[in-house]
């Protein structure tokens, strides 16, 4: 799956690019029993989910491809290097999975931030739209009701904007956007909601300022991240500038990503 060149200059844009129906309902169905069994507390590697904070609902899972064949199959199969590599270059490695997960009635809203305010301070030297790249999967149906991510069209064009390390607000830490910046950016332009369906896919830059309200619908959202970072693009040790919470929040190095069958997922 390639992108054309008019999906590329909408990336290029405004940021962040949904695509439909990337995944077959088979596919999701086993990615999507695979990821509750992740955020359950059954999970074998507890130490990479961190709760909500007032609630012990999962928030986010660090590290999901170590306990999924179908997540680190769907991190390699074609229809999502393809792009990645478009945007990014031949050369490139898994830098971080998780699952956002936002529980039904539990799920905590998450503050406007950028994520490359997060990976600057984890020693990664550069996170332009050509350096690093997120794929989301939508696993539920998301929908301004349940909490879907908001982002600001454009906004990746300012960089990493103003931050502060958040230590209290939410259960997972983070470097996030203070008020006086987030009125600013937006009194400029007006956020978009990421709504889908199970199987469709977002794109989203590095640095474009997103967050997301809290979940008190009926409905689970849960979307699978995936994160692509250069090869010659490592984190520098020297610059590191923050402590983790858990030990598979980000991936070292380990050679170049090669790509599996397309059908890796169900086979």
């Amino acid at each position: 799956m390639k992108l054309t060149q008019d999906q590329i200059d909408a990336y290029l844009a405004d940021g962040y690019l949904k695509i439909p129906d990337v995944f077959t309902p088979a596919e999701m169905s086993i990615l999507r029993a695979d990821c509750y069994s992740i955020v359950s507390a059954d999970r074998e590697r507890s130490d990479g989910n961190i709760s909500e904070l007032n609630c012990d609902s999962t928030r986010v899972s660090f590290g999901i491809d170590l306990d999924s064949k179908a997540v680190a199959a769907a991190v390699r199969v074609p229809r999502i290097l393809e792009p990645v590599r478009q945007m990014l270059g031949e050369q490139i490695y898994l830098f971080q999975t998780r699952i956002n997960a936002k529980m039904k009635g539990l799920g905590e809203g998450y503050p406007w931030h950028t994520d490359f305010a997060n990976w600057i301070n984890d020693g990664v030297p550069r996170g332009s739209i050509n350096d690093m790249i997120t794929m989301s999967v939508l696993l539920t149906e998301s929908s301004p009701e349940n909490g879907a991510l908001q982002v600001v069209p454009g906004s990746h064009h300012q960089g990493v904007g103003d931050l502060f390390f958040d230590s209290k607000s939410v259960g997972y830490q983070s470097y996030n956007a203070p008020e006086a910046y987030v009125k600013k950016v937006l009194s400029e332009t007006v956020p978009v909601f990421i709504e889908g369906k199970p199987g469709d896919i977002v794109l989203f830059a590095p640095e474009i300022m997103h967050g997301s309200e809290e979940n008190r619908s009926d409905l689970d959202r849960m979307y699978l991240m995936f994160i692509y970072n250069r090869s010659d693009n490592l984190p520098v040790e020297a610059e590191i500038k923050r402590k983790h919470m858990t030990p598979y929040i980000n991936y070292a190095y380990e050679g170049d990503l090669t790509e599996l069958t397309d059908d890796a997922i169900v086979g």
